[in-house]
């Protein structure tokens, strides 16, 4: 039974995978500085404009960390993807040349000498090995191994087990083919049908909810300040330390509605939650950014108005 890979050894593969030319260790430690360098960049900045409590350097921190680190992943993601968009053209031409009376190495030339972009380079490889030697089945199967993909997996197993029993490889690969432009079809579907209830998903969590919550903290920092005047000293320090306390309760709360949209928003559209490693970082910057515009907005409003 093949042993389980730990963590670092699956990040080593995403970054080989991706042509990366770091080591886990160095990316990571380069993610973690780059993290704190946002952390106290957005402090500084935030204690100038703000001047109140926020929780702008633990969300730009925690945005900067997740997308620094899984930068990996989604590049592996981005490359699988456009391998599997061209995969059903590739199976199509490789049963054309097949149908003509080539060998299976004349059939991965013509897909290793096509414009499939990454897909090309990795038959080219396995081309590759195929020359030097190696059976057909050794040299796919490498091939279905460093594409992490189940689609490509199951596409070559189907192959090798037609070799095997000596079944027409060309009408198999051209079933097959078709069979993949229809899952990329509905794939492409089930975006476009679920275009509305995303994009719905990012105006609530990114838009809408943080600009309320900036109105009402807008609203009791302005009326609080009002009533400051009456109050002792005691009193005002009490009041000045609920209305943080309120303020980052707020804040703390928008986090995690924009942590559960980002999920949903994932699962929506991709069917996992996967890409939520990027949709939630990107929805938090906007979410912020709109909830200070808008509780400026407010204040300036009010301040004009009493």
């Amino acid at each position: 039974m093949e042993k389980k890979k730990n963590i670092i050894e699956k990040y080593q593969e995403w970054m080989e995978f991706d042509k990366m030319k770091f080591n886990p260790p160095t990316w990571i430690l380069m993610s973690i500085a780059a993290t704190i360098a946002v952390a106290i960049i957005s402090f500084f900045v935030s204690s100038l404009i703000i001047k109140e409590a926020n929780l702008i350097p633990l969300a730009f921190g925690f945005a900067a960390l997740v997308l620094s680190v899984g930068y990996p992943y989604l590049r592996k993601e981005s490359i699988i993807n456009s391998i599997e968009k061209n995969f059903s053209d590739a199976l199509k031409q490789m049963a054309d040349t097949l149908k003509a009376g080539d060998t299976y190495e004349s059939a991965l030339r013509e897909v290793a000498n096509s414009d499939y972009g990454r897909l090309s380079e990795e038959m080219g490889e396995a081309l590759r090995r195929l020359e030097e030697g190696e059976n057909l089945e050794v040299a796919l199967g490498g091939f279905a191994a460093k594409i992490d993909s189940k689609l490509v997996k199951r596409t070559i197993t189907i192959v090798l087990d037609s070799i095997r029993t000596g079944a027409s490889l060309a009408e198999i690969l051209e079933e097959i083919a078709e069979d993949v432009r229809d899952m990329q079809r509905l794939k492409e579907e089930r975006k476009s049908n679920t275009t509305m209830q995303f994009l719905f998903m990012v105006a609530a969590g990114g838009i809408i909810a943080p600009m309320i919550f900036g109105e009402v903290n807008a609203v009791m920092a302005t009326f609080g300040r009002i009533t400051l005047s009456t109050l002792t000293e005691a009193q005002r320090l009490a009041s000045t330390k609920s209305s943080e306390f309120i303020a980052i309760l707020i804040q703390v709360y928008l986090i995690i509605e924009v942590a559960g949209s980002g999920l949903m928003m994932s699962l929506i559209r991709e069917g996992k939650i996967n890409k939520s490693v990027i949709y939630i970082p990107l929805l938090l910057l906007v979410a912020f950014v709109m909830y200070y515009l808008t509780a400026f907005a407010v204040k300036g409003m009010l301040a004009g108005a009493i």
